[in-house]
């Protein structure tokens, strides 16, 4: 188990600016200053447009070109300061469906190993304890059409995790899923962390999901994303059904979503203002 108390990743002073087609350079994130912990999962919620998906871009090696520094300690895993070869430094999960057709289960599970210097029967292992961990042991030769929304995502999730990534990076996982299939998937991602214990990067917009999953919260303000709330939300040992019956929960919800809220209306009143003055502009709707 890592130690709770080792910094797995520091973002220091962290800015990312894109430039339009126009040229005009467009700020989506200022000032960035955050460590996530080994063993934490750490999620991030805010308006629409706020740079989340940004961040996440930056922290998977997608996007290089930013300002700041992005600190990963690696020494904490296995005493040396380069990545091993037998693991990503990170690992993604994306929203869409990512598993490839003509491929069965245990056979997508494994591209993500061929980045890694292990051999045939490591890789062997490695898939059938992470098919295992999701529950799908009983698929290996399953094709995704074969699977429902939630299964499929769940191979995508034990790609990641065979990988046995420094840092797992999860960009609303379970956004295009039914209401009733998030909240079992929510469920299983807790009874995996508590057996991996795994350091994590949820990205949500959803307030309720990230106060069931994380053991921490960090709310993003209006663009540019800035770090506007950090909330410690701590370990959960409930199951998710009981846990959204409690008081504490509905009030941490509430609390998350007036901050969100509120950054909404300043980013709402910025828009107006900025239209005022241009009637054609305000009916484009353009901000």
């Amino acid at each position: 188990m890592k130690s709770p108390n080792t910094t797995a990743v520091r973002i220091e002073d962290l800015a990312k600016v894109f430039l339009s087609r126009n040229g005009t350079a467009l700020q989506a994130l200022h000032n960035i200053n955050l460590e996530v912990r080994s063993g934490e999962v750490v999620a991030i919620i805010g308006p629409s447009g706020c740079g989340k998906s940004s961040l996440l871009r930056i922290l998977a090696g997608l996007d290089k070109v930013y300002e700041g520094r992005v600190h990963w300690n690696l020494a904490g895993d296995h005493g040396g300061d380069k990545p091993r070869r037998d693991r990503l430094t990170s690992a993604t999960v994306f929203q869409s469906d990512s598993t490839l057709p003509w491929l069965t289960v245990d056979r997508n599970v494994r591209i993500g190993l061929s980045r890694l210097r292990i051999d045939r029967r490591e890789a062997d292992t490695r898939v059938q304890e992470v098919l295992r961990l999701v529950g799908l042991a009983e698929f290996p030769k399953a094709y995704p059409h074969e699977l429902s929304g939630g299964m499929r995502q769940r191979v995508a999730i034990a790609r990641a995790l065979a990988t046995r990534p420094h840092l797992l990076l999860m960009d609303e996982p379970l956004a295009a899923l039914d209401a009733q299939t998030r909240i079992v998937m929510q469920q299983e991602l807790l009874n995996i962390w508590r057996q991996t214990h795994s350091t994590v990067f949820y990205v949500t917009h959803d307030i309720e999901e990230a106060v069931t999953v994380a053991d921490r919260v960090v709310v993003l303000s209006t663009r540019p994303g800035r770090v506007r709330l950090v909330r410690e939300i701590g370990t959960r040992t409930s199951s998710v059904t009981d846990l959204r019956r409690e008081t504490e929960f509905g009030d941490l919800v509430a609390e998350l979503w007036e901050v969100i809220a509120g950054e909404v209306g300043v980013s709402l009143a910025a828009n107006d203002s900025g239209n005022s003055g241009n009637p054609a502009k305000a009916k484009a709707g353009v901000a």
